[in-house]
């Protein structure tokens, strides 16, 4: 069993390697794209209007309000 293993192991780290290699070509024929750090591209803020949180609020104290109701 522990032969079983020992072949499970050596063949998963076969198959890092490989992956490891295919990796490398592709980060030089793309021009790396790794993981990102950061300090690339980072999505707009969304601004929402006074009266788009009003509505918001209000629908949750409704929400609430039914609950509440559904417990009595």
């Amino acid at each position: 069993m522990a032969n079983n293993f020992a072949k499970a192991i050596r063949e998963l780290e076969a198959e890092k390697e490989r992956i490891d290699a295919a990796l490398r070509v592709l980060r030089s024929i793309g021009g790396g794209g790794g993981i990102s750090t950061g300090s690339g591209y980072a999505p707009r803020k969304r601004n929402i209007s006074e009266a788009g949180r009003k509505r918001i609020a209000e629908a949750q104290r409704r929400r609430w309000a039914k609950v509440r109701a559904a417990k009595k």
